[in-house]
């Protein structure tokens, strides 16, 4: 009996090995199989996307070499910025045209700056901004709804209503920014506190932006801002994945590439679609019955459902649509926001002189502070001319580099350029913002992060000036040939003059009110693709400030 039964299990462990090493052979093949066909589909779109470029337009990365396409793409991958330095001063010094491969967004066409001021004014029917935005996040397939990409409603809300109650709006961000610290950083003034620097910047700049956007009871929910956040991440990571695709297979690839750009959606709308839709029915009444005593809410929401009132169409007036709404503008102002905020407390906290720069920035902020009544009014944060130095001088040295005044071209038989270069529809023309940026012909000791490069003049303006002269205008939000943080000419970022109020604020409550202990070096930023991201992990050791009675 027992030599029987020992028979069979022993033929059964045989049979399971066999059934074992047969389906391990299987995903094998599968994986290889997988792999190859992978590498097989980015190697010949890469080679396609090059092969569209006139051959006479010299690379920077590309080399005669077996499977060059290929290979310059992933260089474009790993060492982006060493290829758009080396092109730079090889290329663009010398007022000629180059390419620069990149993994993620296809060959880029790199103008020299003699060509800055031609790029940045030309029709969009010719050279589009947008479409490269589009392009770049592949919209068409990691959005829910790609026809409100195409809408013109934030763009508009945030020309004429967002810059122009920016004043009118400090309070508020202002208490959200005690509140949201002290949740952050704690109210403890002898024991220092570990905390990282890209989770606490990217968590304040979503509450304190939608605190503007939807108002105090979503801006607190956690959940709706980690939805808020991990969907600006998804959407980018979907995107690249998707640009390793020809368009044929996009479709079927994006319903994989998209499954959490799905389960951040549903999240957030799970807490944004009822107070859109309460929004929307409390507007709606007032609007009907101008006796009703509904107080509507100064936030963006507000500005939102009154603009969609005067849509004609239906689809645009859903509490989805608008909810959604409010999700793009999510990925539009945290995720810029987040990258100058880190960078901004990075290169302060590690510089050499750490210590006497946040003494001088505290100083500064105290003291304008004062001169306003205590309150953060327009006219005040405009005078904090140290904090937004020191934000110019960080978007210049660790902004995200890569291709700046980005345009896709879009005329069917292509575009001459400014000296006579033929470029194909659908390439990308840009130029090389980093070499810019690091270019001593623009900048005095270009590589050194001098935190008061932008206000230095401007102070020493202030003290000399004759009556009635103004001080040099070198702020953040003042764009200009060579300094492209925000692009430059007509497509130059509309948000910008939110996004430089919120951070100056930002800086100023974290220095008035907390001591950071300095880091001992600058963690290198990552790059992602062609562009620089502040690194994620590092910490910094934070205390709340001991207030003089």
């Amino acid at each position: 009996m027992s030599a029987s039964i020992f028979g069979s299990w022993t033929a059964s462990s045989h049979n399971f090995f066999n059934i074992s090493l047969l389906l391990t052979l299987v995903l094998t093949i599968f994986i290889l199989f997988s792999v190859g066909f992978l590498f097989a589909v980015t190697a010949l779109k890469a080679r396609r996307e090059h092969g569209i470029l006139p051959k006479s337009l010299p690379w920077s990365g590309r080399y005669n070499e077996l499977l060059a396409s290929f290979r310059a793409n992933v260089r474009g991958a790993t060492e982006s910025a060493k290829l758009f330095t080396q092109g730079y001063y090889k290329y663009s010094k010398e007022g000629k045209i180059y390419v620069v491969p990149t993994w993620t967004k296809g060959p880029q066409v790199i103008v020299p700056p003699s060509m800055i001021n031609w790029l940045a004014h030309q029709p969009s029917d010719d050279l589009n901004a947008k479409d490269c935005t589009f392009e770049n996040m592949q919209f068409k397939y990691t959005v829910h709804h790609p026809e409100i990409t195409h809408n013109d409603m934030l763009d508009l809300l945030i020309k004429r209503d967002l810059t122009r109650t920016i004043g009118t709006l400090n309070d508020e961000i202002s208490e959200e920014l005690e509140l949201g610290m002290e949740d952050l950083f704690g109210t403890d003034t002898d024991s220092w506190k570990e905390v990282g620097v890209w989770d606490s910047m990217i968590t304040t700049v979503a509450r304190t932006a939608n605190r503007v956007f939807v108002g105090p009871e979503l801006c607190r929910n956690k959940v709706y801002l980690k939805s808020c956040s991990d969907w600006t991440r998804d959407i980018q990571v979907s995107g690249a994945i998707l640009h390793m695709f020809p368009k044929f297979m996009k479709s079927a690839i994006s319903w994989f590439a998209t499954i959490p750009n799905r389960r951040d959606t549903r999240i957030n709308m799970k807490h944004s679609v009822p107070l859109v839709a309460q929004r929307i029915q409390d507007m709606t009444e007032k609007l009907n019955n101008p006796t009703s005593q509904y107080e509507e809410p100064n936030d963006l929401l507000s500005w939102m459902v009154r603009e969609s009132f005067k849509r004609s169409t239906p689809s645009e007036r859903t509490p989805e649509a608008l909810a959604y709404r409010l999700l793009l503008l999510n990925f539009a102002a945290v995720s810029t926001s987040t990258i100058g905020a880190t960078n901004a407390v990075l290169d302060i906290i590690s510089a050499p002189d750490a210590l006497q720069i946040m003494a001088a920035l505290r100083e500064e902020a105290q003291r304008v502070l004062d001169e306003h009544g205590g309150v953060w009014t327009k006219a005040a944060v405009s005078k904090l001319y140290r904090i937004d130095s020191v934000l110019r001088e960080s978007a210049r040295v660790s902004g995200v580099g890569g291709t700046g005044l980005a345009r896709r071209v879009r005329p069917e038989n292509g575009i001459v350029l400014q000296d006579g270069t033929w470029v194909p529809k659908g390439a990308t023309v840009g130029v090389a913002q980093g070499g810019i940026h690091f270019d001593e012909e623009y900048y005095d000791h270009p590589n050194v992060f001098d935190a008061f490069r932008f206000s230095r003049a401007r102070e020493e303006k202030l003290v000399d000036a004759a009556p009635g002269e103004a001080p040099k205008n070198e702020d953040l939000v003042t764009t200009s040939p060579h300094f492209l943080a925000f692009s430059y000419g007509s497509h130059a970022c509309p948000g910008r003059f939110f996004a430089a109020n919120q951070l100056k604020l930002i800086v100023a409550h974290l220095v008035l009110n907390y001591d950071i202990q300095p880091l001992p070096f600058r963690s290198a930023n990552t790059p992602l693709g062609d562009v620089m991201i502040p690194p994620v992990k590092v910490t910094m050791q934070i205390r709340r400030r001991a207030m003089k009675a």
